[in-house]
């Protein structure tokens, strides 16, 4: 997925990264969830296959949760970001008691700064992250317990 062009297209990271060095990194952070966050691999409910990963994870040295999210193109526009970054909200929300959790968008992606506003997610407007301006969108932990129905 990672090597895909298009799939970096809006991605802060400038680059097609190494296969090796990229693939050992994501399994560590599978597999090894850290304190504040950990990726979840995201596949399709009723046959395998890999479509992407969505998680929440630290945003660069700011003290704050990041949400985030990447697939294969097959899985665009068909709700898989949204439906998987509501899980990992919920989980993130009631059981880690995560607040606020942020995310990042490039100012160009559209698409995915439609699912963050699915989301709840408020836009805060530009900031500075990932060495470029990014979108910036917050939500906290009780705007989304009075939107999201109970488990």
């Amino acid at each position: 997925m990672d090597l895909d062009p298009e799939v970096h297209r809006y991605i802060f990271v400038h680059g097609v990264p190494d296969a090796a060095a990229h693939r050992a990194e994501l399994r560590r952070r599978i597999t090894s969830p850290a304190a504040r966050g950990t990726l979840w691999v995201v596949e399709w409910r009723q046959q395998p296959g890999f479509l992407g990963w969505c998680g929440v994870f630290p945003l660069e040295a700011s003290g704050l949760i990041e949400l985030g999210y990447r697939y294969v193109p097959a899985a665009w526009g068909q709700g898989v970001a949204t439906e998987a970054a509501k899980a990992v909200l919920d989980y993130s929300f009631r059981e880690l008691k995560l607040d606020p959790i942020v995310a990042v968008a490039h100012p160009d992606n559209l698409a995915s700064r439609r699912v963050l506003e699915k989301l709840g997610f408020r836009d805060e407007g530009p900031a500075r992250y990932y060495g470029t301006e990014v979108a910036f969108y917050r939500l906290s932990r009780s705007q989304y317990l009075a939107a999201a129905p109970d488990p």
